[in-house]
């Protein structure tokens, strides 16, 4: 489909590019342009075939109706649960949605950035950040950039996010492994270690096991490469195993590392702890109420994360939002 020009409208109607373009861009009373003359301009956009509603209104607004969503991974349920609620806000709001993953790696977050930003040219961004510092977003470039940061945090970085209290969720559901007889927790982590999420996980779930009395030391903490779940899994559980005799309880922080240990469960050289392991999620998937061994869990408000991102990013772009907005949604834990 070919693209709108001013060119075309100028011989069109025989005005010149700037008059056009100062109409286009909702300026026609600031430079004295007649009434007349600017509905002429918008009527024959409004009558050619190239999509032109949408780029006048582009061009009088100095808006694309474009939001960008960056996540690590798309084929998480948490992940395109948010997405959804995203777009359900925006859509309602004449806005479309550009979703990408990162799968964890900072240059091509970085890369997906520009891209959304320089090429795409959308209004605004949504960022689950993979980054250990806000060295990137803290440029003088992003200042008047609208952002929205979820599920993840940068640490001394002022910026709008929504985000899930995750030290209270981990704290609670360790809790309920200690009150369901658990004494010899383990917990599996997942790559990067630093996001603000991971971090908050495992000080909660450190938390809870010292305020229960319940002796740690590192052998309790496996983490695994988000690159290569399965195997780690299967790594840990053996190594916790011969590690710790009396092992009774895993506590997950990712649905990913959920699910492959279940799977590493029905293996035959696991089948003496597939009943006696009590397991415990920070999240909570459509799978756990569907399998026979009950997986108690942290249950995040996902719908609210994408809601309350949306209108918050929505905000900044319409210029409503002055101050920073950190909203930090409480869990709720489900017990299996």
């Amino acid at each position: 489909m070919k693209r709108l020009q001013l060119e075309d409208l100028s011989k069109q109607l025989g005005y010149s590019k700037t008059l056009i373009s100062m109409v286009l861009n909702g300026k026609g009373n600031q430079y004295g342009i007649s009434k007349k003359t600017q509905a002429i301009v918008l009527d024959a956009v409004a009558q050619l075939d190239y999509t032109p509603n949408k780029f006048a209104k582009a061009l009088r607004t100095g808006k694309s109706f474009f939001v960008g969503l960056i996540v690590t991974d798309i084929s998480n349920p948490f992940y395109s649960t948010i997405a959804k609620n995203i777009e359900h806000v925006l859509f309602e709001k004449g806005y479309n949605l550009m979703v990408c993953s990162t799968e964890e790696n900072e240059e091509k977050e970085k890369k997906l950035v520009e891209m959304m930003l320089n090429q795409q040219g959308v209004d605004g961004v949504i960022i689950a950040t993979t980054f250990k510092d806000s060295s990137f977003y803290d440029q003088p470039r992003f200042a008047q950039t609208p952002l929205v940061f979820i599920d993840r945090i940068l640490p001394m970085f002022n910026a709008n996010y929504v985000v899930i209290d995750n030290y209270g969720g981990s704290l609670e559901i360790v809790n309920h492994l200690v009150k369901k007889g658990g004494k010899k927790i383990a917990c599996m982590s997942i790559t990067p270690s630093y996001l603000s999420t991971m971090e908050d996980r495992v000080n909660g779930y450190k938390e809870a096991m010292q305020k229960n009395k319940l002796k740690y030391d590192e052998t309790l903490m496996k983490p695994i490469n988000f690159d290569h779940i399965d195997e780690d899994v299967n790594k840990a559980l053996t190594e916790l195993i011969k590690q710790h005799k009396d092992l009774d309880s895993v506590f997950v922080l990712n649905n990913h590392i959920a699910t492959a240990l279940l799977k590493t469960l029905k293996k035959k050289e696991f089948e003496n702890y597939a009943d006696k392991l009590n397991i415990a999620c920070f999240d909570d998937i459509e799978l756990f109420n569907i399998i026979d061994k009950p997986v108690s869990s942290v249950s995040q408000p996902v719908e609210d994360i994408g809601r309350n991102a949306s209108i918050v990013l929505l905000d900044i772009i319409d210029g409503k939002q002055t101050q920073k907005s950190n909203m930090v949604l409480t869990t709720k834990i489900i017990e299996r």
